[in-house]
């Protein structure tokens, strides 16, 4: 009798080090991290740009003198960088109520960074308060 094997197509994970993460909280925070701000090229700003249509972010490296730059800073204590992109999201009506990252950040021929909104992942790891009972 032949066995039928199911193959696992997923791959080992590769390390945080050496893979695109990005992630996005409530109060429109994007976190890079080392890797992805150096497939950037280390940029000190970038731009932002939308694709409503398929709810897309796309970032490109700037430099910190361009008046439609947003800074990317060094988060405090780690390696990882933020970038504070509340006026881009209120513009596009883009609403963030978790902590959420990016399944499948990537890049774009022309070296786009490329955010799915419709793709993430909550990862937000605040637990609801349950109300004190009343004695």
């Amino acid at each position: 009798m032949a066995i039928q094997w199911d193959i696992f197509r997923g791959g080992q994970t590769v390390p945080s080090n050496k893979r695109l993460s990005v992630s996005i909280n409530a109060k429109y925070v994007l976190t890079l991290n080392k890797y992805t701000r150096e497939i950037l090229g280390k940029p000190e700003a970038v731009l932002l740009m939308f694709k409503k249509r398929d709810m897309v972010i796309g970032l490109s490296s700037t430099h910190t003198g361009d008046p439609d730059g947003f800074e990317v800073k060094p988060k405090s204590g780690g390696q990882n960088f933020v970038i504070h992109i509340a006026p881009f999201c209120r513009h596009h009506n883009i609403l963030i109520e978790a902590t959420e990252r990016f399944a499948l950040p990537g890049l774009s021929r022309e070296g786009y960074l490329t955010l799915d909104l419709k793709n993430t992942i909550n990862v937000s790891n605040r637990r609801k308060r349950t109300p004190s009972p009343a004695y």
